[in-house]
């Protein structure tokens, strides 16, 4: 499911010390002018890439994430190009140097059937030599963490609500409520995510081509209590597929 309403609500929920370090993280471990983003949601790290003179073509399948980033991206004065596409089925005309697919928005592709055809896609979208980072959330925070998670604000003019539930191993569904008592507006979404151990996810990379794959807890060494799996994979000349 794509974000709608919400979408429109989502930066203030975010921080943006976590922006600023995936973009050093992306600049350290990748070489680039051009990048593909896949689920670029409101546009933050592409705005981010835009500023540094590199061509970016951002999609999301919400429309709305769509809006909210063309206006984001007009108040910054840089240029995006921006589409709506489906990750899971889709193919470029010209190949990039960098796809990314960041902030666990694989996770909202349900079967390994479909997240083996995103790889497939990615891999045919990019350059020799180039590389696509992406994340997802760890079996630990889907399976321990986010179980029965309940985070709830409440003041003058904002309320807001975030419900998890584990509905089956990696697998979770989140109920997202905010009402805007200011601007009488009333939001009420449920999205459900799907993640895999980090097996499932190599075997599924080297079947679409990738075989020098490096992975990360967030921005440091993966441990066993990681919440946010970084993936950094390399379209390499000597690959078959």
């Amino acid at each position: 499911m794509s974000y709608e309403n919400f979408a429109y609500y989502y930066d203030s929920l975010m921080d943006d010390r976590f922006y600023q370090d995936y973009y050093q993280f992306i600049n350290q471990h990748a070489k680039f002018k051009s990048v593909l983003e896949l689920g670029c949601g409101t546009g933050e790290i592409a705005i981010l890439l835009a500023k540094d003179k590199k061509q970016v073509y951002a999609t999301d399948l919400s429309k709305d994430m769509l809006e909210v980033a063309r206006m984001k991206a007009m108040d910054a004065n840089v240029d995006l190009l921006l589409g709506r596409i489906d990750m899971t089925d889709f193919e470029t005309n010209q190949a990039v140097d960098l796809v990314l697919c960041l902030c666990d928005s694989l996770n909202y592709v349900l079967s390994k059937k479909k997240v083996l055809k995103t790889f497939k896609n990615v891999y045919d979208s990019l350059k020799y030599n180039g590389t696509f980072i992406f994340d997802v959330n760890s079996l630990y925070k889907t399976d321990q963490i986010l179980d029965n998670y309940l985070e709830e604000e409440n003041d003058d003019d904002f309320y807001f609500k975030w419900a998890v539930k584990k509905v089956a191993p990696g697998k979770v569904e989140h109920y997202v409520e905010i009402i805007d008592k200011e601007n009488n507006d009333h939001v009420q979404e449920v999205h459900h995510q799907q993640t895999y151990d980090i097996d499932t996810y190599l075997n599924l990379l080297k079947q679409a081509g990738f075989n020098k794959v490096e992975y990360y807890g967030e921005f440091e060494p993966y441990h066993q209590e990681s919440q946010r799996i970084i993936f950094v994979c390399h379209k390499t000349r000597e690959e078959v597929k």
